[in-house]
This record gives structure tokens, sequence and C-alpha cells, in this order.
């Protein structure tokens, strides 16, 4: 027997609701400590032409994401020393981790990092070197806030991974309009 269409519609709904709710919690929860993410684009892994070390890169990656979202320290500097550049994003920032989004993240688990050559950090926009980086939101229960994980960027600075300012804008451009900002762009992103 087919599927009464309002039903099949009021279902869809629902599940678009959710789906919303979820995106917009993460979206918050990753503009308030700095992921879906920003994908600049997705550059071929290649060997970096840079000596890096795989283990310190995913170490550094993995410091980074959590002091981002970690919400349980609601103090801005650390979240800065963590992000490339990110002493231009202190107002996006605080702005962020004051919203009741931020409240629905507690922490971020890197999966999984790719190292990309020198062209594939030039292709993202990013400094070599550079990599990808799949990780999850954690939720206030531990257990991822969206079903797959996110892809963002880090980079290593003078020696220290950083989550990527392209990976912060982006997610802070998404808590913009998720929060019903009628600026596109967040304070200190280009």
């Amino acid at each position: 027997m087919p599927a009464n269409p309002s039903t099949a519609r009021a279902g869809r709904a629902v599940h678009a609701s959710r789906t919303l709710s979820a995106a917009a919690s993460v979206l918050a929860l990753a503009v308030s400590l700095a992921a879906c993410s920003s994908t600049p684009s997705h550059p071929a892994a290649a060997p970096p032409t840079t000596a890096v070390r795989p283990a310190a890169a995913e170490a550094g990656a993995q410091h980074a994401y959590a002091t981002l979202f970690d919400m349980a320290n609601k103090a801005v500097a650390p979240k800065l020393a963590v992000i490339e550049d990110g002493s231009t994003l202190r107002t996006a920032i605080s702005q962020a981790l004051s919203s009741s989004l931020a409240a629905s993240a507690a922490g971020a688990k890197v999966v999984g990092i790719t190292l990309l050559s020198t062209s594939g950090c030039a292709n993202a926009g990013l400094p070599a070197p550079c990599a990808r980086v799949s990780y999850d939101i954690l939720g206030t229960s531990g257990k991822p806030l969206l079903s797959s994980a996110s892809v963002g960027y880090s980079v290593d600075v003078n020696g220290t991974w950083l989550v990527a300012k392209s990976t912060i804008c982006g997610l802070l451009s998404m808590f913009e309009a998720a929060s019903g900002s009628k600026s596109s762009t967040p304070p200190g992103c280009p």
C-alpha cells in the first residue's frame, strides 16, 4: 500500500529538522570553539616535500583540535593559540563561545590525518607543511555530534601544528548563518 504523502512529508520535515539542528549545534560548537567544516578543496595526498614527522603532525593536530573544541574551558586565549593567525579571530571566537550552541560540544577527536604535498597545500590555499584532518566534534556525552567525521586542515607554523584559519573561518561562517547574522564574513576572516 502506498505511503500517505502527508506522512512522508512530515517524516522528511522531522528528519530535515533534526539534521539542521545537529548541524547548527556542531557549527555553533565548532564556531564557538573556533566543524561541518571548511574544505577549500581535496588536494591529492602525497609525501610532503619538507621533512615532516607524521607522528608529530598527528599529535599536534589532535592537541590543537581538542583544545579548540574543549567547551569546558571557555577561555579564549588557549583557543586562539591553537589557530593559525588566531589573534585576528578574537572577536569571532569570543562571540561563538558566548553562544548557547557552544554548550553542546565537549571536545574533538582526530580520527585521521593525511599529510599533503607542497602543491596539495597550495591547492588548498594553505602554507606547507599542512595536513587534511578528519575529526569528530564530541557532545557532552562523549559521542560524536555528527554521523560522519568533519574535514578540516592543520598547518605547521614554526614547528607547532595549528588548526588552519580557513577551517575555523568556514565553521564561523556556518555559525553566523545558523545564528541569523546578517554578516556572512566573521570578524577576522578573509
